[in-house]
């Protein structure tokens, strides 16, 4: 594991990241974190990307982790962050997987980066337009991304006074804490799969790093997950021909809805569509991350 490297890009920003799995790999993996998370949340997915042979790379977004901010960007800036970081990491082709609110990443990926270069994507728990319909979400998730693009300082301002400032203090308790208590409303099977050992540090670590500059970097995430993406879903070349991408969703979840998710399928004929029942939001990334992995890069046999 190697959780602070850093790469300066072209305009002098800092782009941070981890790198998890194999350290023989047979292949390149880019992890794309959840809303207000890190790259350290990646570390949940390192066993199974080890047992694979997968190197997984995983940058923290702007203004996030150690990663700088940037102003004004876009869904479709970040393709350009992750064609840098796999040149300076001397990867030619790689796939992408992005979990909840790194779903319209992994998708802005699929629109802007070449198939030479892309070999595959997936999109787990995945969040899609807010024109698609928000009926299921949960309360206050919808009420954020309604609020974020109007009123972007007032969510930046809640969200460190909520959250931050308890993920900035130096007793990591105090953070794992006030986050047992917000996860209280969740279904079960996400609780569950949350609070298992094997994953509740790297939750907690990946949530409280993803804070560590303020709620800055979070409401501008939220900006953008309640506005135009900047391209529409019909406009993704995915499926025989194209770039490969299968969509993995847990019937019971209620941060992105599965309605959401079936409706977001309509518009992408060629991409795959894996709902599993019985799982959450949470759960369906925490559970299955090795048969995710492996439909990813192909090597489902055995």
């Amino acid at each position: 594991m190697r959780e602070s490297d850093s790469l300066t890009l072209e305009d002098g920003r800092v782009l941070s990241f981890a790198t998890y799995g194999s350290p023989v790999p047979r292949t390149s993996v880019f992890y794309f974190h959840s809303f207000a998370s890190s790259r350290k949340e990646a570390k949940i997915w390192h066993t199974a990307a080890a047992k694979l042979g997968v190197r997984l790379v995983a940058p923290d977004r702007p203004g996030l982790g150690n990663s700088s901010f940037q102003l004004g960007r876009t869904f479709l800036d970040w393709p350009k962050d992750v064609i840098a970081l796999a040149n300076h990491l001397k990867i030619r082709t790689f796939y992408v997987v992005g979990w909840s609110g790194g779903g319209p990443y992994t998708l802005a990926c699929v629109k802007s980066i070449p198939k030479d270069r892309l070999a595959g994507a997936a999109v787990v728990s995945g969040l899609y337009p807010i024109s698609l319909g928000t009926a299921g979400m949960m309360l206050g998730l919808r009420l954020m991304m309604l609020a974020g693009p109007w009123m972007n300082g007032v969510v930046s301002t809640i969200t460190d006074v909520v959250v931050g400032k308890a993920a900035r203090n130096p007793d990591p308790k105090v953070y794992e804490e006030a986050l047992a208590k917000a996860i209280d409303g969740r279904p079960e099977v996400d609780k569950r799969a949350m609070l298992d050992e094997k994953n509740w540090p790297g939750f907690c670590e990946g949530t409280r790093e993803g804070l560590r500059q303020g709620g800055r970097g979070t409401a501008m995430e939220n900006k953008l997950n309640g506005s135009a993406w900047g391209f529409e879903l019909t406009s993704l070349k995915v499926g025989e021909g194209e770039i490969p991408l299968t969509l993995w969703h847990g019937i019971e979840d209620i941060n992105c809805p599965a309605t959401m998710t079936m409706k977001a399928k309509e518009l992408l004929p060629g991409a795959k569509l894996n709902m599993m029942k019985g799982e959450g939001h949470v759960s369906f990334a925490f559970n299955h991350q090795e048969t995710i992995l492996k439909e990813l890069i192909g090597s489902m046999e055995g």
